[in-house]
């Protein structure tokens, strides 16, 4: 599902009216159909319902005029107010303004202090709020009126259904600047927009529809979007059944590269989610004072031990053994656990330079990144799946930079650097070299503990290894990890889901997709 910016979504509406000719009055209409048909079927038809219409003076406002002279039409008690002047309102959304003055319905002007009190009197009573206050277009600190008008919304006890999007939330980033409505249900037109799915605007949408107004596909892909939404039906066409003729060679040759004293956990976490992903023969180097550990935790899993250092960490004795073990394997997943000794970093550098496989980074094999511009040079893919802390590090930046605006810092790492990005995170972003977008949206908060990541990168590093290219593995990987979270936090509680619970539920995750 492509995902569109207030802005984009404006232009894919002007080329729709101008270039081909669907009038915006008749785009408000079904807008405002569409709307009305939510509320009346939450409603029941039940006619002794008080609904209340909040309207801007905007485009959003007039679809709250349409909703509120169908709802009338249809015998619901509605009330209608504007935030604002009746004189300050034009365009589309004064030709449905003046549609309800000649029926005679009234639209009662919100512009002063006082008038809030009239205002409040009818949100209490309200058994749904209708909100057309503001659009896609807001940005920025909120003014007049309108931080005080979505208060006593979110003070009401009604059912609050918004149009588009929920007032105060940023349609580009889901940014919250002063305050926003808090909706039950939000129904968006044509495209979803990026606010709805990032956090923290995520928090105010509720329920959230997409519905079509009409917006021909040749308006949509005039725009050539670039931010997508990662659903079941794109991983279902990466995750393709496997084919009855074959053997384990044909599901990936991986050599896994983690683990330190205190940290054999991680090694371990990696391959076995390598293996539930469906790998097909995985080979794990760890230091050799940790081997025999991994072979007690590991059944299916080949290991290897590598040389240490009297620290028990990799030296660079080790790199050479890395580098011919990977020569008969078909791709490198490197990090987990993997500790900060003194030579990590320059292990690191040579598996960058000289490795010519696919390249999987994570965890501590980021943080031992010295120079980002030998990833330039790499002619195989190469994936890097940090947090905000690690990329943070890795910009020379502060996490909050990084938080603030966590598409495009991924895009233009990803297209600087030459790698695919997985960001992780609430809302996941997968950035490409070619400046496309995907946003994750499964997982949930009680994924937020140590060990989930080595899971991840097991998980890419299996799909790559099976023939999917790394864009299309990190895509499958990041939505089969968190519907594993979410399918095991229904049935456990957020509060103990572990990555071991991950791993006992990413079968049922990928049974679905196989469905």
């Amino acid at each position: 599902m492509k995902l569109v910016t207030g802005q984009q979504m404006g232009e894919i509406d002007s080329y729709t009216i101008e270039e081909i000719g669907i009038g915006g009055t008749v785009l408000m209409e079904r807008a405002g159909i569409e709307v009305a048909k939510e509320v009346i079927d939450y409603l029941d038809d039940k006619e002794s319902s008080e609904v209340v219409v909040l309207a801007g003076k905007g485009n959003n406002g007039g679809d709250g005029f349409v909703v509120s002279r169908i709802l009338k039409e249809r015998g619901f008690k509605v009330k209608t107010f504007l935030i604002g002047s009746k004189d300050d309102v034009s365009g589309d959304a004064k030709v449905n303004l003046d549609i309800l003055t000649n029926l005679g319905i009234l639209v009662k002007d919100i512009e002063s202090k006082e008038d809030l009190f009239i205002l409040k009197k009818e949100v209490v009573k309200a058994d749904l709020i209708v909100d057309g206050l503001l659009g896609t277009g807001i940005e920025g600190t909120l003014r007049g009126l309108y931080p005080r008008v979505i208060e006593l919304v979110n003070e009401s006890r009604a059912v609050v259904v918004s149009i588009d999007i929920p007032s105060g939330v940023e349609a580009a980033t889901g940014k919250v600047i002063s305050c926003a409505v808090k909706a039950h249900k939000t129904i968006t037109f044509a495209l979803a927009k990026i606010g709805l799915i990032l956090y923290p605007g995520a928090d105010y949408v509720g329920e959230l529809k997409v519905v079509d107004i009409g917006i021909p596909k040749e308006a949509i892909n005039n725009k050539n979007l670039k931010v997508n939404l990662i659903d079941k039906a794109m991983v279902s066409k990466y995750l393709t059944p496997r084919r009855a003729n074959t053997h384990k060679g044909d599901y990936g040759r991986l050599l896994m590269v983690g683990g330190s004293s205190g940290m054999t956990g991680a090694a371990s976490l990696m391959a076995q989610a390598a293996l539930k992903m469906g790998g097909g023969l995985i080979t794990l180097g760890v230091p050799r004072g940790i081997n025999a550990i991994l072979e007690v935790k590991l059944t299916e899993v080949m290991t290897y031990p590598l040389a240490e250092g009297a620290d028990g960490f990799l030296t660079s004795e080790s790199l050479k053994e890395i580098e011919d073990l990977i020569l008969d394997r078909d791709l490198l997943a490197f990090g987990p656990g993997i500790g900060k000794g003194e030579e990590i970093g320059y292990i690191v550098e040579g598996l960058v330079k000289k490795v010519n496989k696919p390249l999987v980074i994570d965890a501590d094999g980021l943080n031992a990144i010295l120079s980002l511009d030998l990833l330039k040079k790499r002619k195989q893919d190469t994936v890097l799946t940090p947090h905000p802390g690690e990329l943070a590090r890795l910009l020379g930046v502060s996490i909050q930079e990084v938080e603030e605006d966590r598409i495009n810092v991924a895009k233009k790492f990803a297209q600087e650097y030459g790698v695919i990005l997985l960001l992780k995170g609430a809302r996941s972003i997968i950035a490409s070299p070619k400046g496309d977008i995907y946003i994750n949206p499964t997982g949930n908060a009680g994924m937020a503990t140590g060990g989930s990541g080595d899971l991840l990168t097991g998980m890419i590093s299996s799909l790559i290894g099976q023939g999917l290219s790394s864009l299309e593995a990190s895509i499958v990987a990041a939505y089969l990890h968190g519907l594993a979270g979410d399918l095991g936090s229904k049935e456990l509680t957020e509060y103990s889901l572990t990555p071991s619970d991950l791993l006992s539920y990413l079968p049922k995750a990928i049974k679905s997709i196989d469905n």
